[in-house]
């Protein structure tokens, strides 16, 4: 059976959409109307119970939450794709903890820095906002992205070469950058970007 992929534009499933052509796995795209809220349909929340995107199907199993899509695709495609390590290595324990970062840490406290201390699309009324919270997790932003350019000091990529892990933390960034968040002072962090910008899979992405 192939894989399906349940998402829409957009969205953190973009970010799968990428990694299954970075696999070069067969897949069909379901587009989730939310305008006509299919995802609140009972197919969708046998899917996903809390009535989002991503989904993914795979066989007789199926996925929520990308980061768990993620490393599920990692560990039965990546491997052999020479997107993954291979179990029993340091590359392989540095591999899920950077992925998991990049979902706990990297992406959280960039969102809630955009919501609270930029103006941007995404951000909340300039009334709503908290300049404490604003204050807050730009520092924890910051710190991240320190680790991220000392990460990069001596290599491409996040482990070895480009990866899944890689995918991971791009996703994040390309999104903050495009709402104007500057990496002027973190420039190795900035190349790597623009070298995970410029896969074609990306572009072969919905």
């Amino acid at each position: 059976m192939a894989l399906e992929l349940h998402s829409w534009p957009r969205s953190s499933g973009t970010r799968i959409s990428w990694a299954l052509e970075e696999l070069g796995l067969p897949y069909k795209y379901v587009e989730v109307d939310a305008k006509k809220k299919e995802n609140l349909a009972s197919r969708h929340l046998a899917l996903n119970p809390h009535g989002k995107v991503p989904a993914l199907v795979d066989g007789e199993q199926h996925f929520f939450e990308s980061l768990a899509i993620l490393i599920h695709l990692a560990h039965k495609y990546g491997i052999e794709k020479k997107l993954w390590p291979s179990a029993g290595g340091q590359d392989r324990a540095d591999a899920l903890c950077w992925t998991v970062w990049s979902m706990t840490e990297l992406g959280p406290y960039m969102m809630q820095y955009l919501y609270h201390g930029m103006d941007t699309p995404v951000s909340y009324k300039p009334e709503d906002r908290s300049k404490a919270t604003a204050a807050y997790n730009k520092a924890q932003f910051e710190r991240i992205l320190d680790a991220l350019e000392a990460r990069l000091g001596d290599r491409e990529y996040l482990v070895g070469t480009f990866s899944l892990v890689d995918l991971a933390a791009a996703s994040w960034l390309m999104l903050g950058t495009m709402f104007g968040l500057p990496l002027e002072r973190w420039p190795r962090t900035a190349a790597w970007l623009k070298r995970c910008s410029e896969r074609p899979a990306l572009k072969r992405a919905r």
